[in-house]
């Protein structure tokens, strides 16, 4: 096997599935919004529950928290877009 191909298939296969499954939760949180505005549009009142108490959990996360992610995403990003374009990954 080519160093550049054992390079680029990691051995640890946790290492594989958790690129994508930040992806995944990014996702699940969006399409939450589509359930809840179903409840909204029969119980105002629940939904109306349902949303404080996310905005609560989301206000408790810590600033540098938030920070950290959007750093690690986009230099997860921008790491990912130079070595396709310099040929060293798929």
């Amino acid at each position: 096997m080519s160093v550049s191909r054992a390079r680029r298939t990691p051995a640890d296969p946790w290492t594989v599935r958790a690129r994508p499954a930040f992806l995944y939760v990014m996702y699940g949180l969006l399409l939450w919004s589509v359930p809840l505005g179903l409840v909204g549009g029969a119980r105002p009142e629940m939904a109306e529950a349902i949303i404080r108490t996310m905005r609560a959990y989301f206000e408790a996360l810590p600033e540098p928290l938030y920070a950290l992610f959007g750093t690690g995403y986009l230099g997860y990003t921008a790491a990912r877009t130079w070595g396709k374009v310099k040929g060293a990954e798929r």
